[in-house]
């Protein structure tokens, strides 16, 4: 599969109030199809670098919304890589689904709970006493508790 062009950009788009505050948008457009979203953060309009996509300066929140920034693209290419080596279909609207949490399953507590006990009964009686999942095992079968 032929990489095709990927280009991940931050905007900060005023905000309706008369102030000097905007808040941050991302885009992605992969092979001229773009997609935006709002990153929900708010951001100095005097501070915002609109040519590279970052805060100027070196006060804290600068840094800080930097590394959320840095952050959402090294997930959005690292997720590109997964699925060019799952040879899976890559666009704008799966990458930006992926950042937004869509379509992801998201491992319940009470899920990874059992799959805890699990790992402990195959550790049994290896580095784990049977005691002791049993005593994980009571904790889910609690009337409080329901393994869906």
């Amino acid at each position: 599969m032929l990489e095709k062009s990927l280009s991940i950009n931050f905007f900060l788009k005023p905000s309706r109030e008369k102030s000097d505050f905007g808040i941050d948008h991302l885009r992605i457009t992969f092979d001229g199809i773009r997609k935006d979203t709002s990153i929900s953060h708010k951001g100095d309009t005097k501070r915002w670098n609109q040519k590279y996509g970052h805060a100027n300066g070196a006060k804290e929140d600068a840094k800080t919304i930097n590394y959320i920034l840095d952050t959402i693209v090294s997930k959005i290419t690292k997720y590109k890589l997964e699925l060019l080596s799952n040879e899976e279909l890559i666009t704008a609207s799966v990458l930006m689904d992926y950042i937004q949490g869509k379509g992801t399953r998201k491992v319940k507590v009470l899920e990874e709970f059992q799959m805890h006990n699990d790992e402990i009964f195959r550790l049994v009686p290896k580095e784990y006493a049977i005691g002791t999942h049993e005593r994980y095992v009571t904790i889910l079968k609690k009337k409080d508790f329901k393994l869906e």
